[in-house]
Protein backbone atom coordinates (compact mmCIF):
# COMPACT_ATOMS: atom_id res chain seq x y z
CA UNK A 1 0.00 0.00 0.00
CA UNK A 2 1.30 3.75 -0.80
CA UNK A 3 2.34 5.65 1.99
CA UNK A 4 0.38 8.44 0.33
CA UNK A 5 -2.55 6.65 0.82
CA UNK A 6 -2.01 5.66 4.08
CA UNK A 7 -2.22 8.92 5.81
CA UNK A 8 -5.99 9.08 4.75
CA UNK A 9 -7.22 5.89 6.41
CA UNK A 10 -7.86 7.70 9.68
CA UNK A 11 -10.26 9.98 8.09
CA UNK A 12 -11.29 7.14 6.16
CA UNK A 13 -12.50 5.43 9.23
CA UNK A 14 -14.10 8.57 10.57
CA UNK A 15 -16.30 9.31 8.00
CA UNK A 16 -17.10 6.14 7.65
CA UNK A 17 -17.87 5.81 11.50
CA UNK A 18 -19.83 8.68 11.49
CA UNK A 19 -21.96 8.06 8.35
CA UNK A 20 -23.13 4.47 10.20
CA UNK A 21 -23.56 5.97 13.62
CA UNK A 22 -25.68 8.74 12.46
CA UNK A 23 -27.78 6.48 10.29
CA UNK A 24 -27.91 3.93 13.16
CA UNK A 25 -28.97 6.49 15.61
CA UNK A 26 -31.61 7.55 13.47
CA UNK A 27 -33.01 4.55 13.36
CA UNK A 28 -32.64 3.43 17.29
CA UNK A 29 -34.62 6.42 17.88
CA UNK A 30 -37.66 6.14 16.44
CA UNK A 31 -38.03 2.59 17.97
CA UNK A 32 -36.74 4.48 21.39
CA UNK A 33 -39.39 6.98 21.45
CA UNK A 34 -42.05 4.25 21.46
CA UNK A 35 -39.72 1.11 22.99
CA UNK A 36 -42.56 -1.17 24.03
CA UNK A 37 -44.96 -0.31 20.96
CA UNK A 38 -41.87 -1.46 18.60
CA UNK A 39 -41.20 -4.49 20.98
CA UNK A 40 -44.70 -6.06 20.39
CA UNK A 41 -44.90 -4.68 16.75
CA UNK A 42 -41.64 -6.65 16.18
CA UNK A 43 -43.16 -9.97 17.80
CA UNK A 44 -46.17 -9.94 16.09
CA UNK A 45 -45.20 -9.30 12.72
CA UNK A 46 -42.24 -11.74 12.92
CA UNK A 47 -42.40 -13.16 16.04
CA UNK A 48 -38.96 -11.89 17.46
CA UNK A 49 -38.93 -11.72 20.75
CA UNK A 50 -39.34 -8.34 22.80
CA UNK A 51 -36.39 -8.62 24.45
CA UNK A 52 -34.39 -9.13 21.05
CA UNK A 53 -36.02 -5.76 19.84
CA UNK A 54 -35.31 -3.98 22.84
CA UNK A 55 -31.35 -5.07 22.52
CA UNK A 56 -30.90 -4.42 18.70
CA UNK A 57 -32.78 -1.12 19.78
CA UNK A 58 -30.68 -0.08 22.36
CA UNK A 59 -27.69 -1.25 20.34
CA UNK A 60 -28.46 0.79 17.34
CA UNK A 61 -28.93 4.62 19.64
CA UNK A 62 -25.86 3.84 21.75
CA UNK A 63 -23.97 2.07 19.56
CA UNK A 64 -24.42 4.51 17.03
CA UNK A 65 -23.22 7.08 19.59
CA UNK A 66 -20.40 5.30 20.38
CA UNK A 67 -19.42 5.20 16.75
CA UNK A 68 -20.12 9.16 16.21
CA UNK A 69 -18.03 9.77 19.44
CA UNK A 70 -15.37 7.21 18.54
CA UNK A 71 -15.48 4.97 21.61
CA UNK A 72 -14.54 1.26 21.46
CA UNK A 73 -15.54 1.35 17.68
CA UNK A 74 -14.06 -1.94 16.87
CA UNK A 75 -16.39 -3.78 19.64
CA UNK A 76 -19.51 -1.94 18.73
CA UNK A 77 -18.76 -2.78 14.65
CA UNK A 78 -18.34 -6.32 15.81
CA UNK A 79 -22.08 -6.10 17.84
CA UNK A 80 -23.29 -4.94 14.88
CA UNK A 81 -21.99 -7.01 12.20
CA UNK A 82 -23.88 -9.53 14.30
CA UNK A 83 -26.98 -7.28 14.68
CA UNK A 84 -26.95 -7.62 10.47
CA UNK A 85 -25.96 -11.25 10.27
CA UNK A 86 -29.52 -11.67 12.15
CA UNK A 87 -31.08 -9.54 10.01
CA UNK A 88 -30.06 -10.78 6.84
CA UNK A 89 -30.91 -14.62 8.08
CA UNK A 90 -34.31 -13.54 9.63
CA UNK A 91 -35.14 -11.48 6.52
CA UNK A 92 -34.81 -15.01 4.62
CA UNK A 93 -36.29 -17.06 6.58
CA UNK A 94 -39.21 -15.23 7.86
CA UNK A 95 -40.29 -12.77 5.14
CA UNK A 96 -38.78 -14.40 1.87
CA UNK A 97 -36.88 -11.54 1.13
CA UNK A 98 -34.43 -11.13 -1.67
CA UNK A 99 -30.80 -9.64 -2.01
CA UNK A 100 -32.66 -7.08 -4.04
CA UNK A 101 -35.93 -6.75 -4.57
CA UNK A 102 -37.41 -2.90 -4.95
CA UNK A 103 -41.39 -4.15 -4.64
CA UNK A 104 -40.67 -6.50 -1.33
CA UNK A 105 -38.34 -7.60 1.41
CA UNK A 106 -34.83 -7.15 0.85
CA UNK A 107 -31.49 -7.22 2.57
CA UNK A 108 -29.03 -4.88 0.57
CA UNK A 109 -28.99 -2.28 3.29
CA UNK A 110 -27.97 -5.28 5.84
CA UNK A 111 -25.31 -6.25 3.71
CA UNK A 112 -23.95 -2.93 3.14
CA UNK A 113 -23.99 -2.29 7.26
CA UNK A 114 -22.30 -5.58 7.56
CA UNK A 115 -19.08 -4.70 5.44
CA UNK A 116 -18.87 -0.97 6.88
CA UNK A 117 -19.10 -2.77 10.19
CA UNK A 118 -15.95 -4.96 9.56
CA UNK A 119 -14.61 -2.26 7.58
CA UNK A 120 -14.97 -0.48 11.51
CA UNK A 121 -13.58 -3.26 12.89
CA UNK A 122 -10.38 -3.67 10.78
CA UNK A 123 -9.51 -0.30 10.33
CA UNK A 124 -10.93 1.30 14.33
CA UNK A 125 -12.32 4.42 15.48
CA UNK A 126 -9.55 6.86 12.75
CA UNK A 127 -8.94 10.39 13.21
CA UNK A 128 -10.93 12.62 16.04
CA UNK A 129 -12.10 10.05 18.28
CA UNK A 130 -12.17 8.85 21.95
CA UNK A 131 -10.72 5.41 20.94
CA UNK A 132 -7.46 7.97 19.87
CA UNK A 133 -7.41 9.93 22.83
CA UNK A 134 -7.28 7.13 24.83
CA UNK A 135 -5.33 5.07 23.24
CA UNK A 136 -7.35 1.03 23.50
CA UNK A 137 -6.46 0.11 20.71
Amino acid sequence: MSEDFVVFVPYLALVTRIWVGANMMIHGYSKLRNLKQAGEQTKQSLGIPIGATYTATILEFFGGLFLIIGLIVPIVGFFFAISMIANVIMKKKRMNASYIAPEKASYEIDITYLILSIVLIVLGAGAFSVDSVIDLW
